[in-house]
């Protein structure tokens, strides 16, 4: 059996780290982070981490970025998908490491680290829709957003290679999150909105992993949005550029 393309690169950042335990490792203060995990999950996902040392093994760290929610082909047995009109949204946080002295042979930002952090999500899609249960087929559009909000504490690692790329993985982020969507459907129709409402819910939240267990038997209320809080979790796959002043160990 061949190995995985994936555990050939695994193995080689592992060797390449290991191998420079015996290196004095330049400091330089900002590290600037591609976050590749969002273009796996979302549709065009472009987000930005900025990660600086403020003291010695610690540093702060936010994010921005723009993404879009992924593309949903069945929304249910009656509801027929049309065109997407509109689609966006974006993902900020904040988040404070520290990196674990006794568990690191090399100054911050290489390492294992751990430290809280909050993330907030937001979605918007606006589409087009022909609701088939009825005797004659009735058009309609939904307008949906979702915002997550997120408070938690992760545990990772990053490695660095020659003083200026970083490797970045965030293993464990459990969180307590809020869950907000709201939707309105738009159009001349005769159908009742509420049962239309909730079967497209039930197809975006599928979306989002665990969020389905999460609510399930919820529908929206009479003003079309739903609220719940709820555990979430967080991983990610960062690769970065370290800059600033080089200062040798």
């Amino acid at each position: 059996m061949k190995p995985s393309p994936f555990l050939l690169l695994l193995a080689f950042f592992c060797q390449t780290a290991f191998a420079q335990d015996s290196l004095d490792v330049g400091q330089r203060r900002n590290t600037l982070k591609l976050d590749l995990t969002h273009n796996l999950l979302y549709r065009n996902a472009y987000n930005l981490s900025w990660e600086r040392i403020t003291k010695p093994n610690q540093s702060m760290g936010f994010t921005v970025g723009y993404q879009e929610f992924p593309q949903v082909f069945n929304l249910g047995e009656n509801i027929q998908a049309r065109r997407e009109s509109e689609a966006g949204g974006y993902k900020v946080g904040a988040e404070y490491r520290f990196y674990l002295r006794k568990e690191n042979r090399h100054a911050a930002p290489r390492g294992v680290y751990i430290g809280p952090y909050f993330t907030t999500l937001g979605f918007n899609t606006t589409r087009d829709i022909t609701y088939t249960a009825t005797t004659e087929p009735q058009d309609a559009s939904y307008v949906a957003k979702f915002r997550l909000y997120s408070l938690g504490a992760q545990l990772g690692y990053q490695f660095v290679f020659n003083d200026r790329w970083s490797l970045d993985l965030v293993l464990v982020g459990p969180s307590i999150t809020r869950y907000n969507a709201g939707m309105r459907l738009e159009g001349d129709f005769e159908f009742d909105p509420d049962d239309v409402q909730n079967e497209i819910l039930d197809a975006l939240i599928e979306k989002f992993p665990g969020l389905s267990d999460l609510l399930n038997d919820k529908e929206f209320d009479s003003s079309g949005k739903v609220d719940v809080l709820g555990i979430g979790y967080r991983y990610q796959f960062l690769v970065g550029y370290r800059f600033g002043k080089y200062k040798k160990k």
